[in-house]
């Protein structure tokens, strides 16, 4: 049992000292192959938030284009206006936060 044990710490000194040799003498590749991936995985969320933002940005129109036609053909009384006008403020609130990220 101790020959198991002692012939599994064997192989593994050696293979992690080999992965340690291949690491070392090639280490400019490996952190090169990293920035590489970094700048990449950079671009890509910069690139999700941009679309997400431009998403956004349609929904809100869309919104206020349905609550403007909700208002134009449904009956006036004071308290949907004071409803519609409070939606309006915050879409319009949203689009300025929204052009602040854009920029």
């Amino acid at each position: 049992m101790e020959k198991n044990n002692a012939l599994t710490f064997l192989i593994g000194a050696v293979l992690g000292g080999a992965a340690a040799y291949y690491a070392y003498k090639h280490q400019d590749e490996i952190l090169e192959g990293i920035k590489d991936l970094e700048g990449s995985l950079n671009l890509d969320n910069n690139e999700l938030i941009e679309k997400t933002k431009a998403q956004f940005a349609q929904l809100s129109q869309n919104v206020q284009s349905a609550i403007g036609h909700y208002t134009d053909t449904s009956s006036q009384t004071p308290e949907k206006n004071d409803e519609v006008s409070a939606l309006m403020e915050d879409l319009e609130r949203l689009r300025a936060e929204i052009q602040t990220l854009k920029s």
